[in-house]
Formats: structure tokens, sequence, C-alpha cells
């Protein structure tokens, strides 16, 4: 990735929603698990379009916590997954660290005692353009939902049950389309060629491609999205990763790290650390901690 890049829910988020539908909606999820990335130039043009409209903070937050929903890219969805503030905190920064956005955010948390954690924010920009207030707005709306899921996985006896390709197609409603068809198959047998699943749907290869172009989508989009969740969903087993790739259909670890990195901006073998501190914190009931409101100061 070069140097241009924004996480796609930011962008999505500060483009407002007209347009989209339930298979529309799927699919950009499929699309953006794939490579969860979208240009620069678009996030700085939709911001600014968001502050010469005078969006409120709180439209903003609350478009960002609706695509965020529904993203299954593995660095947000699993570092949605975190129990721990720290976790959460440490994910965010090495997301900006490793990925290759345009505008690096760093956070921190000092400790405060008895009061409310305060969040301070650091923005580098890494290109010569404006940072609409709307873009900082988003970046951190995006960090604060991470935090309000990891308050709520902290007060749970379980770790969270992640969201999967078909279960968000059930909550779309798109569950009986051929897409959400695809991704159940996809999902529950693992990567096959084209041609058998087909024949597991009872159909021709090319209908089912055309069932699919019609939804904005290809078998093989679905696939290599199924292929990251489940691999993602694989990080926190004691399999090793050369295993996980080669059973979830990756050429080999360096494919499936290559995969990672254009859909989440890490590394599986940094996704995996970060789960399976959580995992172990939380085993040793060090994970929770009682929610508190947090004040953010944007440096």
């Amino acid at each position: 990735m070069n140097q241009s890049l924004a996480y796609h829910v930011v962008v999505h988020a500060l483009e407002g929603r007209a347009g989209w539908t339930p298979m529309s909606r799927f699919a950009s999820v499929v699309a953006h698990t794939i490579d969860g990335h979208l240009t620069y130039e678009r996030y700085n043009a939709a911001g600014c379009s968001r502050a010469a409209q005078g969006a409120k903070e709180t439209q903003i937050e609350q478009a960002v916590r609706e695509f965020f929903a529904l993203d299954l890219a593995p660095g947000v969805r699993l570092i949605g997954g975190l129990s721990s503030p720290a976790g959460i905190v440490e994910g965010f920064n090495e997301y900006n660290a490793s990925a290759g956005v345009a505008v690096r955010t760093s956070v921190s948390m000092p400790a405060a005692g008895g009061r409310a954690p305060v969040v301070v924010a650091r923005r580098e920009m890494r290109v010569e353009a404006a940072d609409p207030a709307p873009c900082r707005i988003g970046t951190l709306a995006l960090f604060e939902a991470l935090i309000s899921n990891a308050e709520r996985n902290a007060r749970n006896s379980q770790p969270p049950t992640l969201q999967t390709l078909s279960g968000l197609a059930r909550e779309l409603g798109v569950e009986g389309s051929a897409a959400g068809e695809v991704a159940l198959v996809f999902e529950s047998e693992g990567a096959m060629p084209i041609a058998e699943l087909a024949r597991k749907l009872g159909c021709h290869p090319r209908s089912l491609a055309r069932k699919l172009q019609s939804e904005g989508l290809t078998a093989e989009a679905i696939r290599s999205a199924a292929r990251i969740v489940r691999a993602s969903d694989r990080l926190v087993s004691e399999d090793s990763l050369t295993t996980i790739a080669m059973e979830e259909g990756f050429a080999d670890l360096a494919h499936m790290t290559r995969s990672f990195k254009l859909s989440a901006g890490m590394q599986p073998s940094l996704l995996r650390r970060l789960v399976r501190a959580d995992e172990s914190a939380r085993s040793a009931n060090t994970a929770g901690f009682k929610p508190n409101p947090f004040s953010v100061v944007k440096n």
C-alpha cells in the first residue's frame, strides 16, 4: 500500500448513506473485507463536503457506528472483540503505524486513578493537504466505537461471538440472495472451486456468475472474503499460521500475510498476538473494568 489511503468505514460514514441498499451494503462489506481501504483523496473530499454542510459531530459519530457494526475486515473485527482498553489502544496504534494510511492517528490513555480516563489523540499528516474537522471526528469515533465494544465485552463472561458473512447477510435481509447463499457455503465448507460451488447450489457456473453480477459481486470475491474471515477466527487457536493458511485455501503463509495486510493493514501474526494477550487476560480475570466516560484531548 502507498501513503494515500484511509480506512473505508470512516470514508463511507463521511460520504453518507444516499443510495445504499441492503444488497449494496453487503457487496461493500465483501469488497472491504478483501481490501479495507479507500483513497485519501476520497476521504478528504468527503470530510470537506461534510464541513461545508455544517454536519454535526453527533451525526458523524452515528454514521461511523453504523458502518463499524458491518465491518468484517480482520483488523477492526478482531480488535473490536477485545475486552481490554489497553489492548484497544495498542491495536489501534499498531494499525496506524503499519497500514499505509495518509493520516496516522495515535492515541494514549494516561493513568487517571479514579477519574474518567483521558484519551490523548495525535494526528500525523503524511500528505500535504487540509485536515477537515469531520475527518478527525470520524477517526476518533471509530476508536471510541472500539472502546465501547471493549466495555461491553469486559462485562461478559465469555468472549464475544464475532459477526460472519452469512450472519451479516441475515441481518441485512439478503440471506436468500445468490450472494448470501454463496457466502454460507464458503463459510461453512471452506474454499472450493467455483464449479463445485455451483454444483452444490444446483446451478451452472455461468448462471451463478450472472446472478452474482446482478448483485454487484463475484464468487471469487465472496470466496476471498470468507477465507479471510475464517482464517481470522482461527488466530486464537493453537494452529500454526502456516497450517491456517494452507487449510483455509491460501497458497502459502506469504499469501495469507499479503491478504491480511491488504484487508487490515496488519499482519496475522500481530493480530494473533493481540487476540491471545486479551484471551489470557480474560482467563486470568484481569481484563474486566468498570466502564467510564472517555474525554478526548486532540493534539
